[in-house]
């Protein structure tokens, strides 16, 4: 059936030949969902928020998302989620694109830090490249940032054309964009060209490797406030890697004729991606904790996809997406580690945790099967934090709690940071004592050190830096202070649990 609704998708719902699975995002004007084609293709349908069946959209409205459809029908590009399918004359206009299940640029600074400088020219070609196939198509972009790059395995993918414009369309005294990234003449409402798209370009390559914009104390003040630097193009460098200058100052050059052009930039980052010919997708090129960020992202969203398939019709054909290549390889058994006295403490479990990779230990073959061991578990010393949601106003990487909301701010220093190994148990219990469902987990001799000389560390500091995060792959599961050194091998982790969510989280931690 045809949609009828104008509040959140529902599943089963089509937009021509395309069943909704579920509702991605929402904003601005638009509403995206996840849908699949009759032959198991996977795509992103984005369609006009408040529209109805019965045709009640707004003229404007209709004629801008039609033109919306239209430019992002012009590009075509390998760093571009290319146009599927589209009715812009349907009850419902819709547009469908490629699904890439994959974190923004945003989403990764956030919750894995700033990228080394040796990384961003692998990004940045991917970007260059997209631009390259937007100007070649007579567009100009108007909202290049970190939140409308996507980076899957292969490379980055520019996406977003809502506000996107013909080079041969005048348009004047509308500052489009996002503030933080938009190039200043963008900022004052001034006609914006291929050159706008450069600075905005080098504005969020900047970001990737310091963690905030280039203008000065943006996120400081009135939105007008901002605005005013943005226009003045009042720049704040500090913190950019030299190595990194010939690429992204010239970039950020105030003149838009000073600018270089999106193919010179190309040259330019080719030659340096020449030197490592053998290097090609993510797991090459990023951290580890960037590439498993993004292989947990894929597999995540592909679960969901799939499991959202299977409760609208459990027989349809389903399409899988190819894991990312692992650098992971089996972590040798150690001796098992001596239990000390438990150590309780009280958490505020931030939400659902997300999917990932997990390494097998080995061990002889007479011995049980091995603990499955999350991956992506660690723990780091908290650096600041503020009550409400995360904005830019704390150095990433961030992350977020629930109930209420707080924001943490992590350290990036190697000694305040610890990734776990390998565990020794975890499970799920109920606490006798307390009336409480809690989660043990016993760490193995090494980390169980790890883990005292970071609690030390912990303790020795001034609130808030006495607390430690304990992060599961993107997810925050809790920040508890602490006052002393906590010896021991077996940590006892209690919250608000349901015997469901306590069996899930040990699930998710490695329990069997």
């Amino acid at each position: 059936m045809q949609a009828e609704w104008v509040g959140a998708a529902r599943p089963g719902e089509r937009f021509g030949p395309y069943v909704v699975l579920t509702e991605l995002a929402s904003g601005g004007m638009g509403r995206v969902c996840l849908a699949r084609s009759p032959g198991g293709r996977t795509v992103a349908v984005k369609t006009l928020l408040g529209a109805t069946a019965e045709g009640g959209v707004p003229e404007a409205d209709r004629r801008r998302f039609a033109r919306e459809v239209a430019l992002a029908r012009r590009v075509r590009g390998l760093f571009t989620a290319g146009v599927v399918d589209a009715d812009a004359e349907a009850p419902v206009p819709w547009m469908a694109t490629e699904y890439i299940p994959a974190p923004s640029l945003r989403d990764l600074v956030a919750s894995q830090g700033p990228l080394p400088p040796g990384a961003v020219y692998w990004v940045a070609a991917g970007m260059v490249e997209a631009l390259v196939s937007i100007h070649t198509a007579g567009l100009v972009h108007r909202d290049v940032k970190p939140s409308n790059v996507l980076l899957p395995e292969d490379g980055p993918r520019l996406i977003d054309f809502g506000i996107s414009q013909a080079a041969d369309i005048t348009r004047t005294k509308t500052a489009l964009g996002t503030i933080a990234f938009a190039a200043p003449e963008q900022a004052r409402g001034e006609p914006t060209t291929p050159a706008s798209d450069v600075f905005s370009l080098g504005a969020t390559l900047f970001h990737l490797v310091t963690g905030r914009s280039a203008y000065r104390d943006m996120g400081q003040g009135t939105a007008m406030e901002q605005l005013v630097r943005a226009a003045e193009g009042d720049l704040d460098l500090d913190g950019l890697p030299a190595e990194l200058g010939p690429l992204i100052l010239p970039c950020l050059a105030l003149d838009p004729t000073q600018r270089p052009t999106p193919q010179a930039l190309l040259a330019q980052v080719t030659g340096v991606l020449a030197e490592r010919p053998q290097a090609r997708g993510a797991t090459d090129w990023l951290p580890r904790e960037w590439s498993g960020a993004i292989e947990r992202h894929r597999q995540r969203r592909t679960e969901e996809a799939d499991s959202a398939q299977r409760r609208i019709d459990p027989e349809a054909v389903t399409e899988r997406t190819p894991p990312a290549r692992s650098r992971t390889r089996p972590l040798p058994r150690t001796a098992p580690a001596r239990r000390g006295p438990g150590v309780w403490i009280g958490l505020g479990v931030a939400g659902l945790l997300a999917t990932g990779g997990i390494v097998y230990a080995l061990q002889p073959d007479d011995e049980e099967p091995p603990l499955q061991v999350r991956q992506d578990l660690r723990l780091a010393l908290v650096e600041q934090s503020h009550s409400g949601e995360c904005t830019n106003q704390l150095p990433p990487p961030t992350f977020s709690a629930q109930d209420p909301p707080y924001c943490y701010s992590i350290s990036t220093k190697t000694e305040d940071r610890m990734n776990v190994r390998q565990l020794d148990d975890v499970r799920a219990k109920f606490d006798e004592r307390n009336s409480a469902w809690i989660i043990e987990m016993t760490f193995q001799d090494d980390d169980a050190r790890s883990f005292t000389t970071l609690t030390e560390r912990a303790s020795k500091r001034q609130a808030p830096q006495n607390q430690f995060a304990i992060v599961l792959g993107d997810r925050l599961i809790s920040a508890p202070a602490v006052n002393e050194a906590i010896t021991g091998g077996e940590v006892q982790i209690a919250g608000n649990f349901t015997k469901e969510s306590a069996e899930e989280l040990a699930k998710e931690l490695g329990a069997r």
